[in-house]
Formats: structure tokens, C-alpha cells, sequence
């Protein structure tokens, strides 16, 4: 909400029309990149049929935007050093261009300064006199704590089942996704059931388009995992385990799928699991 609001200001501020906004064409196949001149900090989509990742954790200047067929919508993105960029996001079946350069030109403007978040802050927080740092605003520091306690709540409170998996003794279950704010929090489980211990050494999560057998058509895109939520090193034989990894928001298109990887540490054990 207070993303939202700050862009609104802004347009209000430079006078911008919404016509001269300029159009990012993408689709659910291909991963369309665009390049800032400074580092990203926040950014948001109008409309769940697109989405836009980025490196959270550890800022980079490069985001991927994707986006199911459907009405058109707009993307907000504002980088480290508080300029903020308007987009108009079209879902197009075949692209053109895959990779954006923003130019600093484009800028719509910088962030609003102190007195407009104070006003934003009455707005969202009545009776509340505490100015926000705009450089933690978002920031994972602080989302942390929400990830923690939303995990939490869910893993007790959860025993929903989406997909599971079968393999050497092994289930791997996906319980739930659950989309909140800018994340998707995939609840999973693994059960033992195979005599031996299982140490753990990853669980992965991919979007993959197409078949693996015609390679040619076959895409496979590693989603970032911002949090993990009680992993297990170790899941002994006759027990199970339950955690929660929180994922970037994002959408699967008619031909795309979720995969989880889990892989063994000690040993050749890999099961996958897909999901739509």
C-alpha cells in the first residue's frame, strides 16, 4: 500500500502522463531482463498475471519480468538510490527483445522525501508519529521476522496437500503455496520410509516450461529462495519432517510447471516432484 502511494505522488509530482509510459512486452516462456543503472530495492506489479524478480538479499542491478495472458498492467521499480522507474507491462505470445537497458533518463523521479512518507505513515498508521527510514522500507532485514512468524503459523496450522512424490523409500509432499505481499511460501514435507538415514544437501525449486525430452523446447528456470524455514540436516528412517522455503512471488503460464529437487549429501538418492 505504501508503494502504491508513493507512486502516486510521484506521478502527481513530475505531471507524467500514463501514454508516455514505456511498454515491456513478456510472456511465461521467456525470461524478459531488465538492466538499471543502479541497483534494485523495490518493485512491485499491478497485477498477479506478471511478476518481477529480484535479488533481495544481495541487490544486483538486473530483474526478470514474466507474465501470463491477460489484461495489461504496470510495473513499479525503485533502485538504491531512490529513483523510481513506471512501466507499462503486455503479455505478447512472441517477443521481439529479451534484454532492457534502463537508461537514468527514464526515471519518473526520486523518492519522495521525509515530509511525504510522513504523511503516507498518518495514512497507514493513524495516531502514529515515527518517521520510516525510506532505505529499510522493504528491505529483508526486516521482512525476516515476518517470514519466521508466517512459517510458523502455517506449519501448525496447515494439512493441505498439493502434489507428492515416491522414490527409493522417500516422499517428498508439497503441502501448500501460499501467496502473500511479494512471496509465495511453498509448505513441503519429507517423509523416510527407505531403512536409511537421509541427510539432506539441497531442496530446489524450478518454473520449467516444456518437455525435458525435446530439448529444444525445454526451459528450466531456478526460482531464488529468500528464507528457509526449519530444513532438516537429517531425516532419520520412520520420521518425517516439515518446513517452509519463501520463494519471489511468480506465476506458472499453461505449458509450465513447478519442480522441487531434493538431493541426498551423502549419496545418490534424488527424487523430483512436479506440480500443476
Amino acid at each position: 500500500m505504501k508503494l502504491f502511494l508513493i507512486a502516486i505522488l510521484l506521478v502527481i509530482h513530475t505531471g507524467m502522463n500514463a501514454q508516455n509510459l514505456r511498454t515491456i512486452f513478456t510472456n511465461e516462456r521467456d525470461a524478459v531482463a531488465l538492466f538499471f543503472p543502479n541497483t534494485i530495492r523495490q518493485g512491485l506489479t499491478g497485477s498477479e498475471s506478471f511478476t518481477f524478480s529480484y535479488n533481495r538479499e544481495n541487490p544486483q542491478h538486473v530483474g526478470i519480468v514474466q507474465g501470463v495472458k491477460g489484461d495489461r498492467s504496470n510495473l513499479l521499480v525503485i533502485t538504491e538510490n531512490g529513483d523510481v522507474f513506471s512501466y507499462r507491462l503486455v503479455y505478447r505470445k512472441v517477443l521481439d527483445t529479451l534484454n532492457y537497458f534502463v537508461a537514468g533518463t527514464e526515471r519518473i523521479g526520486n523518492e519522495a522525501p521525509a515530509s511525504i512518507f510522513s504523511g503516507i505513515d498518518s495514512i497507514s498508521k493513524v495516531g502514529s508519529t515515527k518517521k520510516p527510514d525510506p532505505g529499510k522500507v522493504d528491505s529483508l532485514r526486516y521482512r525476516k521476522e515476518h517470514f519466521r512468524k508466517f512459517s510458523s503459523f502455517h506449519l501448525k496450522h496447515n494439512d493441505n496437500l498439493l502434489k507428492k512424490r515416491r522414490k527409493q523409500g522417500l516422499v517428498l509432499r508439497l503441502k501448500d503455496l501460499i501467496y502473500d505481499r511479494t512471496e509465495v511460501y511453498a509448505l513441503v514435507e519429507i517423509g523416510n520410509r527407505s531403512g536409511i538415514d537421509l541427510e539432506t544437501d539441497y531442496l530446489k525449486v524450478f518454473k520449467v516450461h516444456g518437455n525435458n525430452r525435446r530439448k529444444s523446447s525445454y526451459q528450466k528456470l531456478p526460482l531464488d529462495i529468500l528464507y528457509r524455514h526449519n530444513f532438516p540436516d537429517k531425516v532419520r528412517d520412520g520420521e518425517s519432517a516439515s518446513f517452509v522455503v519463501v520463494l519471489p512471488k511468480f506465476t506458472l503460464g499453461d505449458s509450465e510447471k513447478l519442480m522441487l529437487e531434493l538431493s541426498e549429501l551423502h549419496g545418490s538418492r534424488n527424487i523430483r516432484l512436479f506440480y500443476k
